[in-house]
């Protein structure tokens, strides 16, 4: 199965949370693309079991870079290209818990579902969950007013979980099996 990631990073540090979550995807047996935001066309997405979206927070929402490449998919929405894909999100943001990262991902998998995709979401039961976990999908806390600054071991944990749970899902999908519980 292959699965585009298409990360918006002005830092460095939202890319890092790409690299895990590719790691995961991976460690699955996925294909696993990495694209900028800015490069990143309807193109390499056609091929793909799933999208996987990814940035940093700007004022609660998503920075101009990734709403560029979002609207650069328009054509591929109006031919309904994507319906039936499986999407997933995840974001780095300051200010820890209060930096808008839950309004940035609800933004993320809007637009996913627009396209008539299937969003995955992160089980509460995911590794990493404690640190990163929101159930619309990771989110590092960069610039937290007290502890570590993000991306943590913990939050790279819980993008490499969600990244192998986005693989998982996506082979369950394209083989129309039920999921495995184990």
């Amino acid at each position: 199965m292959k699965i585009v990631v298409v990360v918006a990073s002005a830092t460095g540090r939202t890319r890092r949370m790409a690299e895990a979550l590719v790691e995961g995807a991976e460690s699955e047996g996925a294909e696993v693309l990495l694209l900028d935001a800015s490069e990143a066309d309807g193109e390499a997405i056609a091929d793909a079991h799933a999208l996987v979206l990814g940035c940093g927070v700007h004022m609660a929402g998503v920075p101009t870079p990734m709403r560029s490449f979002l609207e650069r998919l328009a054509p591929q929405w109006m031919a309904g290209d994507f319906a039936g894909k499986l999407g997933a999100g995840f974001v780095t943001a300051g200010a820890g818990a209060r930096g808008g990262g839950e309004m940035a991902l609800v933004e993320l998998l809007s637009s996913l579902a627009q396209h008539g995709m299937l969003i995955v979401s992160m089980p509460s039961r995911t590794d990493g969950f404690s640190a990163a976990g929101s159930h619309w999908g990771p989110i590092a806390w960069t610039n937290p007013r007290s502890g570590e600054a993000g991306p943590t071991p913990g939050h790279l944990k819980a993008a490499r979980a969600h990244g192998a749970h986005v693989a998982r899902c996506a082979a369950r999908w394209g083989r129309g099996g039920a999921a495995d519980r184990s």
